[in-house]
């Protein structure tokens, strides 16, 4: 089997450095999905057999760096504390991963409790 090269004009000049290619700017909705789906994410873990709503985010970008408020549901019994901490450093640790901007504030709003194995969550 034969291999064949196809070679591009060698007189190319290199690309423009990154910061000089354009610009990017991240919405308020798209850091508002990533910030839910990584609240989803980290109740589903602390109870994976209870049925939650899926928590609704809210963002206000400012100066390239992020404020987030997260409403969501919360298993009973539970540490209401420790689920909000664990919530909050995967918000921050998937917003700042993903888009690069920084994530200044995390309020937690527990908008319900329920009861652990009550239902099953959703596959998704």
């Amino acid at each position: 089997m034969g291999h064949s090269r196809i070679d591009g004009p060698s007189h190319l000049e290199p690309p423009a450095p990154p910061a000089e290619r354009g610009s990017l700017r991240i919405g308020e909705r798209v850091v508002e999905k990533i910030a839910a789906r990584a609240a989803r994410e980290a109740t589903g873990v602390a109870a994976p057999e209870t049925k939650l709503r899926d928590p609704k985010a809210g963002v206000k970008l400012r100066n390239d760096h992020a404020t987030v408020r997260l409403d969501l549901d919360v298993p009973y019994p539970g540490q209401v504390k420790e689920m909000a901490g664990t919530v909050r450093q995967r918000v921050r640790s998937d917003v700042e991963r993903l888009t690069g901007m920084p994530v200044v504030r995390i309020d937690v709003v527990v908008a319900r409790m329920t009861r652990i194995g009550k239902g099953r969550r959703r596959v998704q």
